[in-house]
């Protein structure tokens, strides 16, 4: 019952009136890999099988912890990024490697690009990779496409939801909570 509710509640969200999120020029000309902790929802799917919860991440320039957290609170993953490497703990287990993307590859069948998303979360092209934007706003980087979405009652520095596609993959992240 939670599951169809918290389901609900994210396509709901595209009930609002929204616009393409735009970034100003000013914060796409100055990118930096600024400190934040943010918080919100997550979806996600793969081969039509898809799942929601919650995020919490904390991120400084030379570390990341990402939880995910099921639609009652309790975590159902946790992801630690440091100088050492990536380690993944979920179901009991830990897994560990030298990237992000490699690990949630091997694990989880699909890449995190954690590394990128840092910049995406808050509307931005990653720097130093190639991207466009298309005419209807959305961003194409290292093979993603990235729609951008903001409230158009209600103006923000960042996007209020992310929607990320690639291959079989689809990425719904609706960022609530900034800190």
């Amino acid at each position: 019952m939670a599951m169809a509710w918290l389901a609900g509640s994210l396509l709901l969200t595209g009930c609002a009136s929204e616009s393409v999120f735009r970034p100003s020029a000013a914060s796409t000309a100055n990118r930096q890999d600024i400190p934040f902790n943010v918080s919100g929802r997550i979806s996600v799917n793969m081969d039509g099988k898809g799942s929601v919860g919650q995020f919490d991440w904390a991120h400084r320039a030379t570390d990341d912890l990402l939880s995910v957290n099921s639609p009652l609170g309790s975590t159902v993953a946790r992801l630690q990024r440091d100088a050492s490497g990536v380690s993944l703990q979920a179901d009991g287990k830990t897994w560990q490697a030298a990237d992000v993307e490699s690990l949630t590859q091997e694990v989880l069948g699909w890449t995190l690009p954690l590394g990128n998303l840092v910049w995406w979360i808050r509307g931005l092209p990653a720097p130093d990779e190639p991207y466009r934007f298309a005419d209807d706003g959305s961003l194409t980087q290292q093979g993603w496409t990235i729609r951008f979405v903001s409230d158009a009652d209600v103006p923000s520095p960042y996007p209020k939801r992310v929607d990320m596609q690639r291959d079989r993959l689809t990425l719904r992240l609706l960022p609530q909570n900034w800190h």
